[in-house]
């Protein structure tokens, strides 16, 4: 096949995936997501331990250096950031609100009935604007761990070695990692922005029931290790599943080939739930 006939096929298949109704959908949402003061709120939360690493940059002295060091240093900070920052409460509580008006915001301005008048199912609705949204988390989590990244080569002097080594499979276990986190998150929210039809009232209740969520549970006494019970754990566990293994030993016990899949089947569930919530509603 010459250039001429690649292009052209290449063309096609771009035209054949636009044409493809809830990817036309997710296009409209992924751009209204990205143009949102929400979206650029989150992603300047996200950078602050960024721009707090690189303000102090110059007072870092490393005793070893290189490497190795590099990416010891990278899971380090990478692992705290990740469980307790990125996919933690400040970021979750950011997540929430833009997921929060994916449905309801169509129902606050009327424009649902709109959308599903086109020849785009319900389904396809939904599904286009969940694509959107993971789209937009993949999108806000790579530039804060790429910097991180970079930052970290420079200050423990691996340089650009440090940073390819980090690229080459580090980062991005971190950034699947960001992506299974907020993306829960995002799509128990879209659950409730489907059944409330008020983005207010779905991100207050997805945001009180992790809250509470988070506080009761590991004060379950009678439950071995009710840590292991949330989000975060299991996060921990993925990460050191891929490979995020300090010198100091393993902190979250736990299996990737189970806990990879039960995220998966609960985002599966909550945006089943969701697509039939719009059924229902739509049906009245």
């Amino acid at each position: 096949m010459n250039s001429t006939g690649l292009k052209e096929l290449l063309v096609k298949i771009y035209w054949g995936i636009r044409n493809i109704k809830f990817i036309v959908i997710m296009e409209y949402e992924l751009r209204r997501i990205i143009g949102s003061r929400k979206f650029k709120l989150m992603l300047a939360v996200m950078l602050l331990p960024d721009i707090m690493f690189l303000l102090g940059l110059g007072g870092i002295t490393p005793a070893e250096t290189g490497v190795d060091i590099c990416l010891e240093e990278f899971w380090r900070q990478a692992e705290d950031l990740i469980l307790n920052f990125w996919t933690g409460l400040p970021a979750q509580l950011l997540a929430i609100l833009i997921a929060s008006e994916l449905l309801a915001g169509e129902y606050e301005n009327e424009t649902f009935k709109l959308l599903v008048t086109k020849p785009v199912k319900k389904s396809g609705v939904v599904l286009g604007k969940w694509l959107a949204f993971l789209i937009s988390m993949i999108l806000i989590t790579l530039l804060p761990l790429l910097l991180l990244a970079l930052l970290i080569s420079l200050a423990y002097r691996g340089y650009w070695d440090a940073l390819i080594a980090i690229l080459s499979y580090d980062f991005w276990a971190g950034e699947l990692t960001m992506m299974v986190g907020l993306t829960t998150i995002g799509t128990f929210t879209l659950l409730f922005s489907a059944l409330l039809s008020k983005s207010l009232y779905a991100a207050l209740s997805s945001f009180a029931i992790i809250l509470i969520y988070r506080l009761l549970v590991p004060s379950i006494a009678w439950l071995e290790n009710p840590l292991q019970y949330t989000l975060s754990y299991q996060l921990g566990v993925i990460l050191e599943e891929l490979g995020f293994i300090l010198p100091e030993g393993r902190m979250y016990e736990g299996d990737i080939y189970i806990t990879l899949p039960a995220l998966y089947i609960v985002n599966l569930l909550f945006l089943t739930v969701a697509i039939v919530s719009v059924f229902f509603k739509e049906a009245k």
